[in-house]
């Protein structure tokens, strides 16, 4: 009979189920990867389902279920702990309080309904504590028959950092370090002070220490003032941190932030500001002050436990490079890290706490290099489903029989300087991409970094990327003498590999240094001549092994760049669907699903926006129009032909000229599109202040569902107008997917910054053309999805204008228009009232006061909102009113005509909705009143032409 034991962890960050059975790792997975919210912190029943379902196991069947901590104790550290720092807190406590209950006091009965939903039958579940999973996560997969135990994070139910030793079956804890002393939120409170967000930005930290000057006075005094007025460090790598400092324990912010500032003489670092070589510095700082702490414990570690092995887990086992000097310094024999040391990995660790702790099983080693099956322990993908997921997109791909010789392709580009996505196996579990869900590159070529860090990975410029060097080739290249197959060690390149460094090296510049040429393998080479190194084994994973050996065979070096296959504000890939959803949306050239391979240059495009010079013929795939007669028109760079009538219309900056009053006196005599032109040219909106990269858009759009649901809803083929495109930001945003899409306004001022935005980071997908909605030069009938969103409200005739738009998609398209609603924007107009009588604006009487920390673009949000010149409300029943007269069909709307759920993640906003009765349009439209207090009173339509 199996014993199968099921593990989780949850409700804290990176929620994840683990299966063993009879002892044996059968599937592990993070609860992010299936839901897509980076992090997922919700109870993991997606990682649940698939754990049970790889393994063929029903729940019933089940022997017993380990949740990763104890909730009654977790419970009584947050009482005490606010009961000891009282008063302070007390607001905090207060609006905490009914969550805690819900999920601390009552977790048992929170995970038993949880479970209750995979199926009937009373499955026994244990509560091992947190740095018993963190503990037996890090020992019983590890080859070592005894081993001293280190595990160090934020913080479990008490215990932030143990001690423990782990011999055959067992496990015992031998020193703790409590709440509110904890080295992992002594990093965090850095890591929230530098810009960067507590519980995943820690590693960006750690990335950014090699840029402070070593030889700096300052790196000196921030040491020296971390350890006397912050942190007091004993001999035996206990700490004491000194809270007049630090918040964390009362509140929602780390730190107090003045007193910080008085400390060290900066403020805190804005997120997405530019960092400055004073954060640089505090970053290395802190490095070195963790460095000392870790190597305190574990010498500690090996005084108490006599060991000549290591094992460590917990959030802090992450830092690589703590890892690589602790290994260096030669105090034990051999270390072994957790690939899935942070809270993820709880969830294996409870499950084998439950096998060998609670059930006594017998601990027989019979697994190398290790237990963990190299962490490819998630879900994989046979070619008939990845076949039927390229068939739906219409994707163009080739199939390789032979993966000899597919080996040999991907091993051509990578040394053509190309950057393939590389989707193999089972998915890995932990935050490494090891090679089964990487994005690789070559690591001789010195512009890979650059290229990967902002035109694929959309994320920080002075990030470093990690090497998979062939596990028999490692010493070729580092100064390491034994396989680093999780990614977790930092070493030294070679220094015969080494180009030295100028003797002003540290006063240059950031990006200076960065893109000096460091090695003979620049873009794995770290700033400071370092390495996050990848051992890849020909038995643990042999196509990743082939393909690298393919490499060396071509270029003779057996090492390749490999990075996580996502974007930054994305979790790691889990499906071939997403892998795609990616690849169209970086500039990647190859994807490589299995034995699939999609070339970026081959896949199907919606149009294009110019012809070659020297044409004489309307190209069909070209979207423009004559706007006085509706010819075509020839387009190439230098300008825009009507080869009927001789008619050229200028380009200017790139953007078609094809502006054309109207005659729409409506407002005092005057021409209304006119003013509102003229409003624009002189405030275009929206700002791009505090969107100045493809990263900053993609944040951006995260925080808007509409806006991240049209992303992955529009077909990457199909054609797309954004008709009043104002600076562009959706437009481009729609256009990094490798999507053809054209951003038309009749402001010339914003356009130019949409056009130089997408110039200057390459979305060559994205055109942009100067146009007056009612005289549109563009093809009726050519668009498969015309938008227009907060844009017929500012018109003399929004009707007029939604019957001309919409004559531009095709049969089957679809027109979304988003309006001002009569009903909800009347609080907003109770609001400007109030300004134009007081001038008083705050943000308590508009909330997106205190979200816009961009003075340029708060300034852009006022004065669209509170000054603009013309604007018009309107019902769900006037528009479809609109739909009739115009030939097209109901689908959607938001809010919903029928009423219940507005938005959701999977929303399918093309699937056809109930258009409600007169008496549930009025009271959704009712209920909408509040929507007005938040965004200003906004509805949306979605209709499609018969």
């Amino acid at each position: 009979m199996r014993n199968t034991i099921l593990g989780i962890s949850a409700y804290y960050h990176d929620s994840a189920a683990a299966l063993l059975i009879n002892g044996q790792i059968a599937a592990a997975a993070h609860e992010e990867r299936f839901t897509r919210k980076k992090h997922d912190s919700s109870f993991p029943s997606n990682a649940v389902r698939y754990v049970l379902q790889e393994a063929g196991v029903d729940y019933k069947d089940l022997t017993a279920v380990a949740f990763y901590d104890k909730p009654f104790l977790k419970f009584e550290r947050l009482l005490e702990t606010y009961h000891g720092f009282s008063p302070r807190g007390l607001v905090s406590f207060q609006s905490a309080i009914p969550v805690w209950i819900k999920e601390k006091l009552f977790m048992r009965r929170l995970l038993k309904d949880e479970l209750g939903t995979l199926g009937d039958g009373k499955v026994p579940i244990y509560y091992p504590e947190h740095h018993l999973s963190h503990a037996a996560s890090a020992f019983y997969p590890s080859p070592f028959e005894e081993a001293a135990i280190v595990t160090i994070d934020g913080v479990g139910e008490w215990a932030t950092t143990t001690i423990g030793h782990g011999q055959g079956n067992e496990i015992t804890l031998l020193k703790e370090l409590h709440f509110p002393h904890s080295v992992g939120l002594l990093y965090s409170a850095f890591t929230y002070y530098t810009g960067f967000e507590v519980n995943s930005g820690e590693y960006k930290l750690m990335g950014l220490a090699p840029y402070g000057n070593p030889e700096s006075a300052r790196l000196n005094d921030f040491v020296r003032k971390i350890k006397t007025d912050l942190v007091d460090i004993r001999e035996d790598g206990s700490i004491l941190l000194n809270m007049d400092y630090f918040s964390y324990a009362t509140s929602l912010r780390m730190v107090f932030e003045d007193k910080w500032e008085q400390l060290f003489g900066v403020p805190r670092r804005r997120e997405e500001s530019q960092i400055s070589q004073v954060y640089m510095d505090m970053a290395l700082a802190i490095q070195r002050v963790t460095e000392e702490i870790v190597m305190r414990l574990c010498q500690t570690a090996a005084r108490l436990t006599k060991s000549k092995y290591l094992v460590l887990a917990g959030g802090v086992a992450l830092n690589c490079v703590a890892n690589g000097k602790l290994l260096r310094s030669g105090m034990f024999e051999d270390i072994w890290i957790q690939p899935a040391a942070g809270d993820a990995g709880g969830a294996l660790g409870a499950a084998y706490a439950v096998w060998y702790i609670r059930e006594g099983n017998r601990r027989v080693l019979n697994c190398r290099p290790d237990a963990m099956h190299g962490a490819y322990l998630g879900p994989s993908f046979s070619d008939r489903e990845i076949e039927r997921i390229l068939g739906r997109y219409g994707a163009v791909s080739s199939y390789y029989d032979s993966f000899d010789e597919l080996a040999k392709l991907v091993a051509t580009r990578l040394a053509e300087g190309k950057v393939i996505g590389w989707f193999q196996g089972r998915m890995e579990y932990g935050p490494r991409a090891l090679g089964n869900r990487s994005i690789l590159g070559d690591p001789r070529n010195a512009e890979m970094q650059k290229k990967l860090n902002l035109k694929i990975k959309y994320r920080e410029g002075f990030r470093p990327f990690a090497p998979s060097v062939l596990e028999e080739d490692i010493q070729t290249y580092f100064e390491l003498d034994r396989p680093s197959p999780y990614m977790l060690l930092v070493a030294p390149v070679r220094t015969e590999k080494r180009i030295p460094a100028p003797s002003d090296y540290h006063e240059k510049g950031l990006y200076e240094r960065l893109y000096f040429l460091r090695s003979d393998i620049p873009s794995v080479t770290h700033i400071d001549y370092s390495a996050r190194i990848q051992s890849v084994s020909k038995d643990v994973n042999p196509r990743y092994w082939q393909l690298i050996r393919e490499f060396k065979t071509l270029t003779g070096y057996g090492v390749i760049v490999n990075t996580s296959f996502n974007l930054s504000t994305e979790p790691i890939v889990c499906t071939p669907e997403e892998a795609y959803h990616t690849f169209m949306q970086s500039q990647m050239d190859l994807l490589v699903l299995e034995n699939f391979v999609l070339q970026k240059d081959q896949q199907p495009v919606g149009f294009r926006a110019s012809t070659d010079e020297g044409a004489s013929e309307p190209d069909p795939d070209c979207p423009y129009a004559d706007p006085r007669t509706g010819d075509p028109l020839v387009v190439t760079a230098t300008g825009a032909l009507n080869p009927t009538t001789g008619t050229r219309y200028e380009i200017e900056d790139g953007v078609p000229r094809l502006f054309l009053p109207t005659e729409d006196k409506e407002l005092d005599g005057a021409n209304v599109t006119d003013i509102v032109r003229k409003f624009y040219e002189k405030t275009p909106f929206p700002n791009y202040d505090n969107v100045d990269s493809v990263r900053a858009l993609l944040q951006k759009a995260g925080h808007g569902l509409f806006a991240q649901l049209l992303n992955e809803q529009i077909p990457f083929d199909a054609r797309v107008v954004d008709i009043g495109c104002g600076t562009g930001q959706l437009t481009n945003f729609l256009a990094i997917a490798h999507r053809s899409v054209l951003g038309t306004d009749m402001c010339g001022n914003s356009l130019a910054l949409a056009h130089q935005f997408a110039i200057k980071h390459g979305i060559d997908r994205a055109a942009f053309a100067q146009m007056n909605l009612f005289r549109p030069g563009l093809r009726d009938g050519f668009f498969d999805f015309v938008i227009s969103n907060g844009v017929l409200h500012h018109t003399n005739d929004p009707r007029r204008a939604f019957a001309r738009i919409s004559r531009l998609a095709k049969p089957g398209g679809y027109v979304l228009v988003g309006l001002y609603h009569a009903y909800s924007r009347q609080l907003h107009y109770a609001r400007r009232a109030l300004f134009r009588i007081t001038g008083i604006t705050s943000r308590v009487l508009d909330p997106h006061f205190g979200r816009v920390e961009a003075e340029g673009k708060r300034e852009a949000w006022f004065q669209d909102q509170y000054c603009h010149p013309h604007e018009s409300c309107h019902t769900l029943d006037e528009v479809f009113s609109w739909l009739e007269e115009n030939n097209l069909e109901f689908v959607n709307a938001i809010p919903k005509p029928a009423g219940g759920t507005q938005l959701t993640p999977d929303e399918r906003l093309f699937e056809p909705k109930d258009r409600g009765t007169v008496i549930s349009r009025a009271w959704s439209q009712l209920c909408s009143l509040s929507s007005g207090y938040r965004e200003g009173g906004f509805f949306i339509v979605i209709s499609r032409r018969r």
